[in-house]
């Protein structure tokens, strides 16, 4: 009995392990494998002749410590990448409460995928595009100057304005579709529960509408932030220097031939980013404890 049982158990770690096996080879292939070689690379030097020394040391992330240049810019685009994040949601969440509430059901599928299918253009020719609409001889210039509400052309592009209005556009999409279906899935009964204890609409929003949407509210943020915060084409295009965010300088790195330090950069922006999402996960676990001793 006990060597049956104990077969039968092989046999289910067995298929287990050869179910796994096709996921995890693809993840250390595609993911861990790159991303280790970059952990390494961190930690070489180059020389005089760009030759790069092949002996561990911390002189790239000494450099991004000492360097103003690094953290400050880290820091200036963790500030742009949350007011785009801000802007999105601001978008996003009455655009999907709208199309939930108030569009029929045949007419809300088709205006999502009009929604959705601009991200399927490639992120160069969105972003070009938004330099003609926002640059000094451009389309909001040449609509302002005509209807005279301004006399002189508005600078808004090379500036981080014009980098985080392209940012809301590249990422708009990110934010609406997660929250478009938590709302899609919000049971109606508890609404009309609300509506008839007494809640009128901003009451029924703000205590019921608001908690249950938050999962969608959070995921579509975290997959907005992370990406942008990173972000390389956007603020080459839109920004110029005043724009530069800290990709360009990881791509800078790169550029001159100085891998170590290209890939310290890199390391330093994923550290941040999984610091981000521990204390935002952190955050999350306070707010559900306290929601549920409620």
């Amino acid at each position: 009995m006990n060597v049956g049982e104990n077969a039968r158990r092989r046999g289910e770690r067995g298929q287990l392990a050869c179910l796994l096996v096709p996921p995890l080879l693809t993840l250390l292939v595609l993911f861990v494998a790159p991303i280790s070689l970059m952990a390494v690379y961190g930690f070489w030097a180059t020389d005089e002749n760009y030759l790069i020394q092949q002996s561990l040391q911390l002189t790239q992330y000494e450099k991004i410590v000492h360097d103003p240049l690094y953290l400050g810019t880290l820091v200036s685009s963790a500030g742009m990448a949350l007011m785009t994040t801000v802007g999105a949601l601001l978008l996003a969440l009455p655009l999907s409460y709208y199309l939930v509430r108030f569009v029929s059901p045949r007419w809300r599928v088709l205006l999502v995928l009009a929604l959705i299918v601009p991200g399927w253009v490639s992120v160069l020719i969105r972003t070009y595009s938004w330099n003609l609409v926002i640059g000094e001889a451009g389309l909001m210039n040449w609509l302002l100057l005509s209807t005279g509400v301004i006399n002189e052309p508005i600078r808004l592009l090379f500036t981080k304005t014009s980098v985080v209005i392209g940012l809301v556009y590249i990422y708009l999409p990110y934010m609406l579709v997660p929250i478009y279906a938590s709302i899609e899935r919000l049971d109606e009964s508890l609404l009309e529960a609300a509506e008839n204890l007494g809640a009128g609409p901003f009451r029924r929003f703000l205590h019921v509408t608001l908690p249950l949407i938050s999962p969608g509210i959070v995921a579509g943020c975290v997959i907005t932030f992370i990406p942008a915060v990173g972000e390389y084409v956007v603020p080459n295009m839109l920004g110029g220097l005043k724009g530069m965010m800290y990709g360009n300088l990881i791509t800078t790195a790169f550029s001159n031939f100085d891998w170590p330090l290209g890939a310290a950069l890199s390391m330093v922006l994923l550290a941040s980013i999984l610091a981000c999402l521990l204390i935002v996960g952190r955050f999350l676990d306070v707010n559900r404890s306290v929601l549920g001793r409620e």
